[in-house]
């Protein structure tokens, strides 16, 4: 039995993502060699950032413009008149910039990437290099992070159209191309695709269509976050079986390993946890969703991935000391649902794990992707980090609890925390009361103003939009960082503000109406939407929260450092340690 595990585009290429490294290192510990992982996300950015892929396109682009002088029709949309411009357009472009590509490249994989303004210059140049690529697919537009395509990634016939335009699909061509020969070579009999974000869907289901299509012998199973909230949508979906033969949602590795042996046996599937499958023309889930003994599980395992080829000078790996939420109450958040329950790993065995992650590729920097650290064991993390005379610089996620002192803030910053990631989401004490916070403007004050003190970066994420918030709440929220001289100009601060989104498994859909919520809607075409449109009872209408959003965005990025702060969590990192090693006093001679 030969398992592949494979990671789609789109998503951010800065640094790996953890779920095939978590399955990778989960099927080692359980006797399973014959197994690879690939990040074809960034192996796939790679590809397009060169000047070989370059002058495929360019014979493309003429192609097209020949075809599209004779042919083009209408004002807008593939094979119009405006197509049609945006090629001239690219082949405008096209000899500046593949000159600078491969260089940009090169400079943010180099000492170089500290430079802001040339940092600056590559992500700008890298964009406008993709605007180049997309034009042969228009309307399609590919950015570094994402992909928008004509089709609503909300709709399972809308995704079947797309897994097979062949005029606006760019990832079919690049799958053909350059990744779909060395993919079958290795003669897996089981392929694993990892989707986990919105912009992995039409590219995820993509790579499994031509899968599927060139070799049907081959068992696909789809995982990731996505497909976990959309269990209930899953059961009336028929359509997505058509380029996978199964999904495993919530966590996958006990699921993945089971899977593995009934493969490699009997075939019964219903033994397999967490697994979503058709069986004689029947829809079937396996409950109850199995969650994993994160004490019982060894260190993620990045081998195979290529860390040189990510677009940063030095590797940032993610990991992990506890899944799901300690604080469950928040009433807009549907992260919990990805992990039904909360569990972390022993203190100790995490710092191992740093040590040995740390040794065997060379890093010192970590991202904590936990929903949020539990402060008691991160005390404990933290004196075994010191005890043990750790230089690691690293990341992560707390909440402002009135316990989150500033002693232990201190503690943080001496263990090597760079930089603390909180949900602010308002700073209006009747908005924070009404979504169960559980915070106060006191605690966000002295937290925020110790972080700054101390020297650790803060990161605050922002809902606009709440149902029942006044356009005066969601200001006051705005205020308090527009406001707020110490926080926006310490250096690494950046803010996420983000438009509420009626999401299906937030807690909030429990009792919509003791939240002001009137009327739930979806549009019956959209039969794996995320969320809902809805109507209030007081308060901003959905409509007046959106002009209101787009308000307090523009008048944050005033205060806010964009690039890096803002674009990457993992590039901030590389630059508050670098800022702070700078700042560091130098050792005086004895």
């Amino acid at each position: 039995m030969k398992l592949s595990l494979l990671f789609p585009p789109s998503w951010h290429p800065s640094q790996p993502y953890l779920s095939l490294p978590c399955l990778t290192a989960f099927l080692d510990q359980a006797g399973i060699s014959q197994k690879s992982q690939r990040d074809l996300n960034i192996e796939m950015l790679d590809t397009v950032l060169t000047r070989t892929y370059g002058l495929e396109i360019y014979e493309k682009l003429i192609e097209k413009t020949k075809e599209l002088e004779k042919s083009a029709e209408g004002e807008t949309g593939p094979g119009s008149k405006e197509h049609y411009a945006r090629v001239v357009e690219a082949l405008d472009r096209f000899p500046y910039v593949i000159d600078q590509i491969e260089p940009a490249k090169a400079s943010l994989r180099s000492e170089e990437f500290f430079d802001l303004e040339r940092y600056r210059e590559c992500l700008f140049l890298i964009d406008r290099w993709l605007e180049v690529v997309s034009s042969l697919y228009f309307p399609t537009r590919m950015t570094v992070v994402d992909n928008q395509l004509s089709y609503s990634i909300y709709s399972s016939r809308a995704i079947m159209k797309a897994v097979r335009d062949e005029q606006q699909n760019p990832y079919i061509d690049l799958y053909r191309n350059h990744f779909l020969d060395s993919i079958l070579n290795e003669s897996p009999d089981l392929i694993g695709v990892s989707i986990t974000a919105t912009s992995q869907i039409i590219p995820g289901l993509t790579l499994c269509r031509l899968i599927k299509e060139a070799n049907p012998d081959i068992h696909i199973t789809v995982g990731g976050s996505i497909f976990t909230r959309l269990v209930d949508n899953l059961r009336r979906c028929d359509r997505l079986f058509e380029v996978t033969d199964d999904f495993i949602v919530f966590e996958g590795e006990t699921a993945l390993l089971e899977l593995v042996n009934q493969l490699d046996g009997k075939k019964d599937f219903g033994k397999v946890p967490n697994l979503i499958y058709r069986e004689n023309g029947k829809t079937l889930v396996n409950q109850p969703f199995y969650s994993e003994n994160l004490a019982q599980h060894p260190a993620p395992n990045y081998d195979g991935f290529p860390l040189d080829k990510y677009l940063a000078p030095h590797t940032v790996l993610p990991v992990q000391f506890s899944r799901g939420c300690y604080y469950k109450d928040c009433a807009f958040c549907a992260l919990t649902l990805d992990h039904q329950n909360f569990r972390q790993k022993d203190p100790i065995k995490v710092t191992e794990e740093l040590e040995f992650l740390s040794h065997k590729y060379d890093t010192p920097y970590f991202f904590f992707t936990d929903e949020c650290l539990a402060l008691s064991p991160a005390r404990r993390l933290c004196k075994e980090m010191i005890k043990r005379e750790l230089d690691f610089q690293w990341t992560a996620e707390f909440r402002f609890e009135k316990n989150l002192s500033r002693e232990l803030l201190g503690l943080l910053k001496d263990a090597g925390c760079q930089k603390i990631v909180f949900g602010l989401e308002t700073y209006n004490e009747r908005m924070m009361d009404f979504m169960k916070k559980g915070i106060t403007q006191e605690s966000v004050d002295r937290i925020c103003s110790d972080c700054v003190d101390l020297g650790i970066g803060v990161h605050c994420y922002v809902i606009v939009g709440f149902p029942t918030e006044t356009e005066e709440e969601a200001l006051e929220t705005m205020n308090f960082v527009v406001e707020n001289t110490k926080l926006h100009s310490s250096y690494g601060f950046s803010c996420q503000p983000c438009l509420f989104d009626l999401e299906k498994e937030a807690p909030i859909m429990s009792d919509p109406g003791g939240y002001g919520v009137q009327r739930i809607m979806r549009p019956a075409s959209e039969d794996l939407s995320l969320g809902f449109f809805y109507e209030v009872k007081e308060g901003m209408t959905p409509e007046q929260a959106e002009k209101l959003y787009q308000h307090v965005y523009e008048k944050i990025s005033e205060v806010v450092c964009e690039l890096p702060f803002n674009y990457s969590m993992a590039d901030g990192l590389l630059y508050i340690a670098r800022h702070n090693k700078q700042r560091e006093p130098e050792p005086t001679g004895v």
